[in-house]
């Protein structure tokens, strides 16, 4: 088991320069998620009922964070995430759902969201979802390119391992990979809830794709050696003239 020494965290300087904008229409939620926000030691929170609203606020003010509905109100949360990020790139989005595992919500993590709030959400899960947001790797660009969904979570889920098995390796000879041992620790746990949350199909489908992956990892070189030598071998077959040319090459 993983110590809590190996969590990601955000100091109290850091939680007050944040500025946090809620977008939530159903009262009781909003008003429970500012009460937490502020609890956390967090630092200017501002609430909102809609989308709409929400562009509004951004107009006047900038905000570090975003938790805000994936549903839509007086506007596609699409269409609300594209306006914040074009506005600044660097804003933390974070949609809200009590069903995480829909299209839509993953759709934002595409666009750019960092992170996900599930409803009925907790002190602990709001805080988890605003520092794995801000620490955390965002998501992979393995996303864009797999062909299907539980191929794109695996990757991002197989990419974290060979990160971390790599920053493990380093930490056996440099103090500062040690310091990166918590983050990298924190990215593949993340990876394994999004890959969880968001597969097609359940744990069979995930395991399925997660199977597939690996052997097909599995038919290449394993090392650098290997790999070198397989484009050398490529090189030379590319490189070799057709048996008329190098017959005709003999006679000269």
């Amino acid at each position: 088991m993983i110590g809590d020494d190996t969590q990601l965290s955000m100091s109290a300087a850091e939680r007050s320069k944040a500025s946090v904008l809620i977008v939530e229409s159903d009262p009781n939620d909003r008003n429970n998620l500012r009460t937490a926000i502020k609890a956390l030691g967090y630092g200017g929170i501002s609430d909102v009922p809609n989308h709409m609203a929400g562009i509004e606020k951004l107009q006047g003010r900038r905000f570090t964070h975003i938790f805000f509905e994936a549903k839509k109100t007086t506007m596609p949360a699409r269409e609300f995430l594209q306006k914040v990020l074009e506005a600044d790139s660097q804003t933390i989005a974070i949609p809200s759902s009590s069903s995480p595992n829909v299209d839509d919500v993953f759709d934002l993590l595409i666009l750019g969201a960092r992170g996900y709030l599930c409803k009925p959400f907790t002190s602990d899960s709001i805080e988890a979802a605003i520092v794995m947001a801000t620490k955390g790797d965002p998501i992979s660009d393995a996303v864009l390119q797999a062909k299907d969904r539980n191929e794109a979570l695996v990757a991002i889920m197989m990419s974290s391992l060979d990160k971390a098995a790599t920053i493990f390796r380093q930490a056996t000879q440099f103090e500062t990979a040690k310091r990166e041992i918590p983050k990298a620790l924190a990215t593949l746990r993340r990876s394994a809830e999004l890959a969880r949350t968001f597969s097609k199909g359940g744990d069979a489908a995930l395991i399925e794709a997660m199977e597939k992956f690996c052997i097909e990892r599995s038919k290449g070189p394993a090392t650098r050696l290997g790999r070198l030598r397989k484009r050398l071998r490529t090189t030379r077959v590319d490189d070799e003239p057709e048996d008329g040319a190098a017959a005709e090459q003999v006679q000269k």
